[in-house]
This record gives structure tokens, C-alpha cells and sequence, in this order.
């Protein structure tokens, strides 16, 4: 079973036939870019389209992987955003036993968070991935200056070598560090931008040092990719025509809402790919995030009685994952006997379809999105079908869902508060 879309609650909220005419011209854009060719300018930006083409290196990627999880204790991942969400994403919500303590850093720039990264190291046998697509943003670049003194004070020159691998571009600095150090060196392909980075060496090293099967990740991803391609964007085209049909009619907010925990991680993952990619000329949906049922204590009321500026996309689990049943305690008298004999799967499942109505009736498109179930697989259907339909509802925004000329300006300003040579204040 794959993923499935369903939009009909929120296509109720478009004008008459709009979701359909924006859906043909998304099927026209995916058209365009999976025609690209090296003369087209868009070219340069669209590596990650070919799961196959992203996932390069993968021979070297498993061989470092498997000393990884045999040698480490502590295996630290040190990037930024698109560096290291994906992985994190699915690290966090498989959790494959065995293998290293996983230990994220270069995503703050926290003096408390550092040294208390620094304090989960000491005495462990640690291994280091550096991620930096151009090797000059400021946090993995600060922490991994940092953590390789750490490492140095323990380590041999030798020793520290085959411990660090860099991901970063051909001809990067990054790169020349990794040839004058022995480092092992992984390409960040020149072709893909770090929000679209789900199927290259940036996410499959660290899913494989976590124990997880980038196999089945990566056919989960090409999977997607042929549906998507048989529809001439299918399930992504209608995904992104009714964002566009929705912020057409003055729906600004969208909420990807999940009764999954384990999908925490997976939906900032997302709100980075379409913040990041559609906030541009004064533009886009904004991107927010629920995980209930918890933020339901918390968001419920404004979902459900607040400003109707919000569209919903609910992000659904068929299989939990686990069963427990809850047995019955006449004798306790805690008033929850009508739960008597019910699996927790199916309270969660319950509480989803009640959210789903509920917050129709209140006035809310709601957009449904479901998954079998939460394995590498899907991930890999999850982050692809993610990917084309934020590149569509980009173009149908009139933006380019490549670039991030906003995220550089607050870098110009940072660097020349911080003094860095040739980064003047405007």
C-alpha cells in the first residue's frame, strides 16, 4: 500500500473548477522540469528529481556506515537545516537498535547546547559528520571547529582521520580540508539544494550509521518518483493546486497536523522545504505544525474557533506500530471504564476522525494524507511526494522554489555584526 491523497473536503473552499485549472498548469510545470536539460537555467537546481542520480557514492556511504555502527559510541551529526532534518527526521522516529548514540549539533549557536554536547562525548568513541553544501554557514562551521579540538586532544592525526567524514561540494573548502586531513570526503551534489537534499549522501551516511535501510528508503523514493511521473505529477499536482486555490481565496496558514509522535521531526522537515521555498516577494502559506493529540490542548480552540485564515493537511498513520489494549479496573473507579477492552490505536485513530470533522465543520479545508505505516519505505514516498509538491506549488506561486536570497541576507547581516572579512553592513 502507498500513500494516498485526499482533498476533498478542503476543494469544497476553491472556486468553482479553480483546483482543476491549477492542477493543469502544475502538471505543465512538472512537465518542464523533468524535461530539463544542462541548457535550461533551472537545470542547476534540479539533481534531486532522479532519486538515482542524488544517491551517489552509495558503495563508500554503507562501507563508512558499517565501521560507524561497529567502531562509534557517539556518532555526531553537524549541520544546519536541509544538512540534516531529513536524517534527523527519520533517525528519530525509527530508532533502529544497536549502533551509536546519534547527537546532533551545528543547528545552534547556544553555548549551553554546545557544552553539553561536548559533556556527551567525553570518554566515548566518537565519530563526525560534517554537512555544509558551501562550508560558510556559521553554525556547523563553528561547532566543527570546536568539536575537532575536542576530538584532537584524544585522537591521533591518524586516528581523527578516519573518524571525520565531510559532506560538502566538489571544489569546496570543505572538500580541501578533507584532502589535506585524510578526511573522508562525500559529495553534496552540486545540482541539489540542501532542503532537497532527502536522497543524497547528506541524509543516506547518517540514516545508515543510525541502522536504518537506505535500500528501502531510497525504492520507497523511486517508487514515488515513477507514480509521479506515470501522472505527469499526479498526487503532487493536485497537492499543490489546491494550496494554490486555497491562497488564492485568502487562506494564508498551513497546518501539517499529526497523531504521530514519531513524525515530529519529519514535520519540521517539512516547514523548512516550504518556508523556505515559497516565503518569497511577499508570498506563500505560512508553514506551522501540530502534534497531537497534544497541541490539541493547546491549538485546538484557534483551529477550531479562531481567524479563518488556515487550511489543514492531517498527516495519517494507518498502522501504529504497536498494540495496547487497555484492561479493564472495576474496582478503581477512575470513570474511563467505557475504554475498557479498546486498543490505543484505535482511541488515537478515533480522536483523528473526530479532529478531522470537527475542524470542517468549523470552517477549516482540510487535506488528508496517509500512510501505511512508519518505515523507511515510506519515508522514502513521504519526502519525495514532499519535495515535487513544493517545487509545483512554488512555480504556481510565481517563485523560484530553489533559491533562499532571504536566508543569505540575515547570513550578510550576522557576518558583518560578527566582524568576518568582506562582509560589510549595507
Amino acid at each position: 500500500m502507498d500513500l494516498i491523497l485526499n482533498t476533498a473536503l478542503a476543494e469544497r473552499y476553491a472556486a468553482p473548477g479553480e483546483t482543476e485549472a491549477e492542477a493543469a498548469r502544475a502538471r505543465g510545470f512538472y512537465r518542464e522540469l523533468a524535461a530539463l536539460s544542462p541548457a535550461d537555467p533551472a537545470f542547476s537546481a534540479s539533481g534531486w528529481v532522479h532519486c538515482q542520480e542524488a544517491a551517489c557514492e552509495l558503495e563508500l556511504i554503507l562501507r563508512k556506515a558499517a565501521e560507524i555502527r561497529r567502531d562509534a559510541q557517539v556518532f555526531v551529526l553537524v549541520g544546519v537545516g536541509g544538512s540534516n532534518q531529513a536524517a534527523r527526521a527519520m533517525i528519530e522516529a525509527l530508532k533502529a537498535p544497536g549502533g551509536p548514540e546519534i547527537v546532533y549539533a551545528g543547528n545552534t549557536l547556544s553555548a549551553h547546547y554546545l557544552q553539553d554536547v561536548l559533556r556527551r562525548i567525553e570518554g566515548k568513541s566518537v565519530y563526525l559528520n560534517v554537512i555544509a553544501k558551501n562550508f560558510e554557514t556559521l553554525e556547523p562551521g563553528s561547532h566543527f571547529r570546536v568539536l575537532r579540538q575536542a576530538m584532537a586532544a584524544r585522537y591521533t592525526k591518524a586516528e581523527l582521520a578516519a573518524r571525520i567524514v565531510v559532506t560538502g561540494t566538489r571544489g569546496s573548502r570543505l572538500e580541501k580540508i578533507a584532502r589535506e586531513n585524510g578526511y573522508t570526503f562525500l559529495s553534496f551534489p552540486e545540482r541539489v539544494g540542501g532542503r532537497y537534499s532527502a536522497f543524497s549522501p547528506v541524509c543516506l551516511l547518517p540514516i545508515a550509521a543510525a541502522g536504518l535501510d537506505a535500500g528501502a528508503y531510497l525504492q520507497g523514493g523511486e517508487e514515488m518518483e515513477k507514480k509521479l511521473a506515470a501522472g505527469s505529477g499526479g498526487d503532487a499536482a493536485r497537492y499543490a493546486a489546491v494550496r494554490s486555490a486555497l491562497g488564492r481565496r485568502g487562506f494564508s496558514v498551513e497546518m501539517l497536523a499529526a497523531f504521530e509522535p514519531r513524525l515530529f521531526w519529519a514535520q519540521s522537515w517539512w516547514k523548512q522545504l516550504f518556508g523556505e521555498s515559497e516565503g518569497k516577494g511577499k508570498k506563500g502559506l505560512l508553514p506551522a505544525c501540530m502534534s497531537n493529540t497534544e497541541d490539541l490542548h493547546s491549538m485546538g480552540q484557534y483551529m477550531q474557533d479562531g481567524l479563518r485564515c488556515m487550511m489543514e493537511t492531517f498527516l495519517m498513520v494507518d498502522d501504529a506500530g504497536a498494540r495496547l489494549e487497555v484492561r479493564p479496573d472495576p474496582d478503581f473507579g477512575d470513570g474511563f471504564d467505557y475504554l475498557d477492552g479498546m486498543d490505543f490505536a484505535n482511541i488515537n485513530r478515533a480522536a483523528e476522525k473526530a479532529t478531522v470533522q470537527a475542524h470542517d465543520a468549523g470552517g477549516v479545508p482540510c487535506v488528508q494524507l496517509r500512510l501505511p505505516r512508519i518505515d523507511e519505505r515510506a519515508f522514502g514516498q513521504l519526502f519525495y511526494f514532499f519535495m515535487v509538491s513544493c517545487a509545483l506549488s512554488g512555480r504556481l506561486l510565481g517563485v523560484d522554489p530553489f533559491d533562499q536570497e532571504g536566508v543569505e541576507e540575515y547570513k550578510r547581516s550576522m557576518f558583518a555584526a560578527l566582524g568576518k572579512p568582506g562582509r560589510n553592513p549595507r
